[in-house]
């Protein structure tokens, strides 16, 4: 039995700030293209590891488009709940959301909610975002929930052939600097694949030494134009789990994903950088002026206030931020020595 893995998908009407083309089209022509790969393959299902949406208001008319593209999916499109799919990390407003609307109207089926069962015992699970996402009190969501059945004496396990898929910030290693994560490593899990979505550069496939499965081919989308964005290609996984219970897979790129630099730029970055360095300067200019300057901006302060009858709130306003900067800019109060 074959499977589809895609990733975060972040439907949107209007163009991220670093896309040079039409964002929806470029969306709307790689699922197209996911569905044709889902055709030749014969999937049995599509799988979407969360962030179907980019945002839990997105107007009425961006998911109308979105829905008229789900519902030319070839098979099951098979979704979880991501972060941009709800509100706050609020798991219970997920039905209040255009992603709970595609889900009440069995446009997507969450297997957050309900699982998905297919031939030979293989069950696709699902735990979407929520505030313990990629914490210590979260851990519990890797694990796929335990399905039993009814004996003649007893209730007993049912052995099943588990794909269970996250949103979480799953990654080979760590990123190297504070950021809410969990490795590959950590997760303890019965499950024999773990399919993974919210880390947009993804790590592909990564088999685990007891044999899990992890799968994370990337984002489907590409939002911002960092290094590792403007290079990475976009691609999808096919899943084939055999009749043995043996299980592979192979990472497909999407022809229709142009590459980055033609897609992508990085203008607003250079631009944003320019303006950081500038502001740097002028700080280091006014620190390098001293305190005789502030003090001189005090009694300038004093004068206008007095000459043009300012209330004493707006004056103190003007000295409090005076006295902020002073401090963020680390000038030496002449009184006690102390910065």
């Amino acid at each position: 039995m074959k499977f589809l893995i895609i990733g975060d998908v972040h439907f949107r009407g209007m163009n991220p700030r670093a896309r040079l083309d039409n964002y929806m089209e470029a969306i709307i022509n790689k699922i197209f293209e996911v569905y044709e790969l889902a055709r030749k393959y014969k999937v049995e299902a599509i799988i979407c590891p969360g962030d179907l949406t980019d945002s839990p208001s997105a107007m009425w008319g961006t998911m109308a488009e979105l829905a008229s593209v789900l519902q030319q999916t070839p098979c099951p499109f098979l979704c979880i709940h991501g972060n941009h799919d709800i509100w706050s990390g609020n798991a219970g407003s997920k039905h209040r959301t255009p992603y709970g609307f595609l889900a009440r109207l069995e446009i997507i089926r969450d297997i957050s909610d309900e699982p998905f069962e297919c031939e030979n015992e293989i069950v696709i699970s699902g735990h979407g975002f929520n505030i313990e996402t990629d914490t210590e009190l979260g851990k519990g969501q890797f694990m796929p929930p335990r399905r039993a059945m009814q004996t003649a004496r007893e209730i007993i396990d049912v052995d099943d052939f588990s794909i269970h898929v996250v949103h979480s910030m799953l990654m080979e290693r760590s990123p190297g600097f504070d950021m809410r994560h969990t490795l590959v490593s950590q997760v303890e899990t019965t499950a024999q694949v773990i399919i993974s979505g919210h880390e947009h550069i993804g790590f592909g496939l990564k088999r685990r030494d007891d044999g899990v499965l992890f799968i994370n081919p990337g984002a489907l989308c590409r939002l911002s134009a960092h290094a590792a964005e403007m290079e990475r290609r976009v691609q999808v996984a096919l899943l084939t789990v055999h009749g043995n219970r043996e299980v592979e897979a192979e990472l497909i790129p999407l022809k229709s994903a142009l590459p980055g630099h033609e897609v992508l730029s990085r203008q607003h970055l250079e631009n944003e950088a320019e303006r950081e360095s500038r502001l740097e300067k002028f700080l280091e200019l006014l620190a390098s002026e001293g305190e005789s300057k502030f003090l001189e901006v005090r009694e300038i302060i004093e004068d206008i206030a007095a000459r043009e009858a300012l209330p004493g709130e707006v004056k103190a306003e003007a000295l409090r931020r005076i006295g902020r900067a002073r401090e963020e800019l680390g000038v030496v109060e002449r009184r006690t020595g102390v910065a």
